[in-house]
Parts: C-alpha cells; structure tokens; sequence
C-alpha cells in the first residue's frame, strides 16, 4: 500500500520509495503489509479548510467514495479537515511539494499560486453557480494562460466545488447600496474591492470568527458568504437581515491533484479519478442546495428579513467598481494574458447560460421556493 503524503507515522516499517512532486519534493512512503493489491494500492491524503459537514467536504466525500468504488479499493481517499494538515493558503504548495496529494483551493487563497484562478471571483459576472463551474473546468481546456498556472504549479484541476453568490448579512437592515456606507463588513478576495466602491469597510476575517465578531460589535455583518454557507458557521438563525446585492458569484473552490502522483498511476486509476470528477459539479450543486435549503428555513424560522438592491444600482455599482478592468491591468503587468481570461470567462458564461435552468438557493428562497 502507498501511503503518500504523511510523515513519519506511528507503526510498521517506514521507507521512502520514490518522488511524488515536481523538483526535488519527496513524498514519503508507508509500506503496509495484508493489502491484497500491493504496492498498486494507495492512499492519497486530502487537505481542506472546510469542515465535515460543509456542502464542499460532503461533495469531496461522495468523490472518494466513488473513486474507492471505482478502483475496487485501490485507491482511497482520507480526508483531513479544518486545516487539520495545512493552512487554507499554503494548499497549492502543499500539494505540490508532497505535504498532500489532494487539496481544496480557495481562489481567496489563489493570488500568488493560481493567480488566474481569481478570475471566477469578479463580481457582476453571472449569478449561475453551476455555469461559473462550468466555466472553471472550460477555462481550463480552451485557456492557455489559464492552463499554465496549474502547470507551473504542479497540479491538476479535478472538479470545482460550488459557493453559490455572495450574501450580505447584517444586524441593521440595509434597503440600498446606500446603506451600506461606513459599515464594518467582514469581506475576501475581489468582493472586498466591491465593498470598497459601496463605501463598506472590508474586515479581513476566517468565517469562523465571523459569530463571535458581529455579537462583541467588530463588524456590522459580513459578506463573502454564500446561504449554504450560513449554517456551517452558526449564521443562520442569528443573521437578522439578509440583503442579496446583485453580485452574483463571487467565488469558488477547486480539487487539485499532484500531477505527478497523478501520471504515476496505473491508467486505470487515472481514469477513475477523472470519471468520478465528472460528477463533481452535480454533486456540488445537489449538496450544496441541500444546506441552501436548511439554512433558507433557519433564516425564515428566525424571522430574518430578506431585501435586494435594485437592478439600476448594481448596474451603476458594476460599472463605478471597474473592477474587471482593474484585475485585467493587475496581472497584465505581471506578465499574464489576463485580458484573454477575462474574455473566454464571459464567452462560455454566455454560450452556457442558455443551457442551464439552474436557480441558486439565495434567490429560491427569497422568492419563496424549495432551492
């Protein structure tokens, strides 16, 4: 059995057996004994911010599950959560230097890793969480620029995982972008430039202390949540103003793979892999509505009040943000062909919209639907 990724573990013989990351990473091997497929057979070490009962650790689990299915049990996947096995932004690293195999990417976390990735957190895009993860696997097959990140880095992309769009949540209601000035918001990524514009005060905070910050007062509400998120942090029976403002989806999580574990292989393995990945944005979406649900009737038990900002003003906030154009002069200046992303990104969200019929669960249950 090939135990990768861990270090030195309690119990039977101990050997390093070969290289498993590009350069001169080693990944350390455990020889184990009673496997009946030998040294086919592997264990692969999965490193997650989330925690277990997150829509993005369930959608993980059913992968593995399958993957195991697949493979007869030649491969399994164990899956260490809530940083338990690296910190949320050392992922990628992680991934390629052998400290995991496996590993959720935050684009939060992406700028200087996948720094392309970001791009499926520009607000204003689409408010279709299934045709923004469509999206993110096409980029990767059509977008050179795109594709080269994760090549330089090591790593192959899976399957994305869904966030859903962005939800602000407040303790004072806010019935227009107004009023959103000069409040303390908890924010990540590309949506804090957005609160910028709005006048907000971005925090910088993990959603774990997002509770305990708005009860001592820190911040006035937060953003960079989605409603399935809401649960998984206590928020959903405590938020009492829910405002969608017209963001949409503001960002997304991907399973990445060491590519060279991955090549390494037998092909058969490789092909379980990507077949049990095929599945990932379904499983994605179906978890991810199941807490979207939960939370909507959390929320709606609670007696929190839901608003949406106008269509006129977030156009007028989409195009006083800029903040497409200010991404693309961003990377072009780092060299990348950032323009070309930004273009492909919008082409296949507007050759996907069409065909999707899929309704995020924020605007389900704002409208009084089952998401």
């Amino acid at each position: 059995m090939r135990e990768l990724a861990m270090r030195a573990r309690a119990g039977g013989p101990k050997r390093i057996t070969g290289l498993v990351a590009s350069g001169a990473a080693l990944a350390v091997l455990t020889a184990c004994s009673g496997t009946a497929s030998g040294d086919d057979t592997y264990v692969l070490h999965y490193t997650t911010y989330s925690n277990a009962t997150s829509d993005q650790s369930r959608t993980v689990q059913r992968w593995a599950d399958e993957v195991e299915e697949l493979t007869d049990g030649g491969v399994s996947v164990r899956l260490h959560y809530s940083e338990s096995l690296v910190d949320a932004d050392e992922s990628a690293q992680a991934t390629l230097d052998g400290r995991a195999d496996l590993s959720q990417v935050g684009s939060i976390y992406a700028a200087s890793d996948l720094s392309m990735f970001t791009a499926v957190e520009l607000p204003f895009e689409t408010d279709n969480t299934e045709v923004q993860m469509t999206a993110i696997e096409r980029l990767y097959e059509e977008n050179e620029t795109y594709r080269e990140d994760f090549d330089r880095q090591g790593v192959r992309l899976l399957f994305p995982l869904p966030l859903g769009n962005a939800t602000i949540g407040l303790q004072e209601e806010a019935e227009n972008l107004e009023d959103l000035r000069g409040r303390s918001l908890r924010a990540g990524g590309l949506t804090s430039d957005a609160m910028l514009t709005a006048g907000a005060n971005p925090v910088g905070m993990t959603a774990n202390d997002i509770y305990e910050s708005m009860s001592r007062g820190v911040v006035d509400g937060y953003t960079s949540l989605a409603l399935a998120n809401l649960p998984t942090f206590g928020l959903s029976e405590t938020t009492p103003h829910i405002v969608d403002p017209g963001i949409g989806a503001y960002s997304s999580s991907i399973v990445v793979v060491n590519e060279d574990l991955f090549q390494s292989m037998p092909e058969e393995y490789q092909e379980a892999l990507l077949e049990a990945s095929g599945n990932g944005i379904s499983n994605g979406l179906e978890e991810m509505g199941a807490l979207g649900e939960a939370s909507c009737r959390e929320l709606t038990g609670s007696g929190a009040e839901f608003t949406s900002f106008s269509d006129e003003e977030v156009s007028q906030w989409q195009e006083e943000s800029a903040i497409a154009e200010d991404w693309v002069e961003r990377y072009e200046e780092r060299g990348y062909d950032a323009q070309s992303v930004l273009d492909d990104y919008r082409r296949i969200i507007e050759e996907e919209t069409p065909e999707s019929d899929y309704t995020n669960p924020l605007t389900a249950c704002m409208e009084g639907q089952e998401p």
